[in-house]
């Protein structure tokens, strides 16, 4: 199971360094183009693309490696049990935003299909730039689940009664 989140997190941290890369190599050709009077009008588009992707990618990894803002209302001093109930509260709200934001991204996606929708200049499915919400929703929740019980030292078996391995 590590070996999958690795390779999963592996691929997102990936997709978000092409997808920065591309930004920059796309803004310098627009405007190193627009110096010579020689505009490339594709460039801002897909860099637009490109910005969403990793806007929504960074978000997922901020998740899983904890840097996401948060709130805390205990410290980190009190009881094992209160910590790890505070931190289920915080999953919890961290899984229905990011669910309801998935969802009415899905929503969006299927409309965006459904009429066709394209970019202007690409001439590709809007649904490209949608993609991503839903994306980064799922991930952000999968990586709030890792970073909460990354953070406690916690296994899902010891809030379960499982047995632990």
């Amino acid at each position: 199971m590590a070996r999958i989140d690795k390779l999963i997190w592996y691929i997102i941290d990936l997709a978000i360094l092409l997808a920065v890369l591309g930004m920059v190599s796309l803004i310098t050709l627009q405007v190193g183009s627009r110096l010579v009077r020689f505009s490339v009008p594709w460039t801002e588009e897909l860099s637009r693309f490109l910005f969403i992707w990793t806007i929504w990618l960074g978000l997922a990894a901020s998740f899983r490696s904890g840097a996401h803002p948060t709130f805390q209302l205990v410290p980190d001093t009190a009881p094992r049990p209160v910590l790890i109930f505070m931190r289920a509260v915080q999953t919890s709200a961290i899984a229905v935003l990011f669910g309801a934001v998935g969802w009415h991204g899905l929503a969006l996606l299927q409309q965006q299909i459904r009429f066709g929708e394209q970019s202007p200049i690409l001439q590709i499915g809007m649904w490209w730039a949608t993609l991503p919400l839903i994306v980064g929703s799922v991930f952000a929740i999968l990586g709030a689940l890792i970073d909460s019980f990354r953070s406690l030292d916690v296994t899902p078996n010891q809030i379960t009664g499982g047995p632990s391995q």
